[in-house]
């Protein structure tokens, strides 16, 4: 027997179905916060990038209003920079409004990661483990984490033993149309 096959046989006398489990929500947790922790870095960039540009955009706005010019010629080139300034102040606003969508995803992948470190210690726990009541604190506990009621409707629904497509699809038909969910968010740009 090679040296390779005793660390496989030894491996295998030891191997743990809760330690391996552990040891995969460790490695989901990681990469969850890793990629947060990246992508912050760079949805800040773009939001502080987007917010620049806006700001020059209403400097080149508010300065073409301020011109006047007695030249018919002068005067169109004039209302054309005020429109695409227009145009573009209205499109940065609203790219900055859709940046909106990373703070629902961090939200939400934070409330995974706390979800998996909750059963992670539940399942490290040998007296938890086979508590239904510990079970139901940590199912509790993220429902009501969440703060949308669609997310609400989805744990529910699988709960409830309904498939993962099932449940998305319940998520899918009480979630706010995008249009809705700006015009809830009233964000003000400028």
């Amino acid at each position: 027997m090679t040296t390779s096959n005793l660390n496989k046989s030894a491996s295998l006398t030891n191997f743990s179905h809760i330690k391996n489990t552990l040891t995969m929500l460790g490695i989901t947790i990681a990469q969850i916060r890793t990629s947060l922790s990246d992508s912050n870095t760079n949805v800040d960039t773009l939001s502080s990038t987007f917010a620049q540009i806006a700001d020059n955009v209403l400097t080149i706005h508010d300065s073409a209003v301020s011109i006047s010019c007695v030249e018919p010629k002068d005067q169109m080139e004039l209302e054309l920079i005020q429109a695409a300034s227009s145009a573009a102040k209205a499109k940065v606003g609203q790219a900055v409004v859709d940046f909106q969508f990373f703070d629902r995803l961090d939200q939400r992948l934070s409330h995974v990661i706390k979800s998996l470190d909750d059963m992670s210690a539940l399942i490290q726990n040998p007296d938890r483990l086979q508590d239904p009541m510990a079970w139901m604190e940590l199912q509790s506990n993220l429902h009501d984490s969440y703060s949308m009621e669609s997310e609400r409707l989805m744990f529910a629904s699988i709960m409830g033993g309904s498939s993962i497509e099932e449940a998305i699809a319940i998520y899918h038909a009480h979630t706010p149309d995008k249009a809705e969910e700006t015009e809830a968010d009233d964000v003000e740009m400028f």
